[in-house]
């Protein structure tokens, strides 16, 4: 990686370097109150998932569209969700309306679409959380709906 020195830093007697990092070939994705997390919680209820529950999952499809410089991720197109592994069952309680998400990020080159979104954890504890793992990959699909 190539580093560089910051001007004014050794103008003043500073010297910072600067690193480019991966974190800067990627953006984080978010919600909005438009990303329909109702669809996410009626899937995760036919998957027979309940309150306090934590599974790896794949969420097939997504859809990752641009919004003002930020990119936004939407549960409306999801027909499944594809659970890998039971982390910890849940307690037989309703699944929250809300949902959350932490360490999303997709690569810049993206664009956008329908995407599976695959191993992330999902839990349902007080919001349901949609959490990057080591192992998070988007895949490109082609289309959401059959022509």
């Amino acid at each position: 990686m190539k580093k560089m020195y910051a001007a004014f830093e050794n103008l003043f007697g500073g010297g910072k370097v600067y690193e480019p990092t991966s974190q800067s070939q990627s953006s984080p994705v978010t919600i909005t109150s438009f990303s329909q997390p109702n669809v996410l919680k009626k899937r995760m209820e036919e998957e027979k998932m309940t309150h306090g529950g934590t599974v790896t999952a794949n969420l097939s499809p997504v859809r990752l569209d641009m919004d003002h410089g930020e990119v936004v991720m939407y549960f409306c197109p999801m027909k499944t969700i594809q659970v890998l592994h039971i982390q910890r069952d849940g307690d037989g309680g309703s699944i929250p309306v809300d949902a959350k998400i932490e360490g999303l990020r997709v690569p810049r080159h993206l664009k956008s679409g329908f995407y599976d979104l695959k191993n992330v954890e999902v839990t349902s504890n007080g919001a349901i959380m949609v959490k990057a793992t080591e192992a998070t990959t988007w895949e490109f699909v082609e289309s959401s709906f059959p022509e």
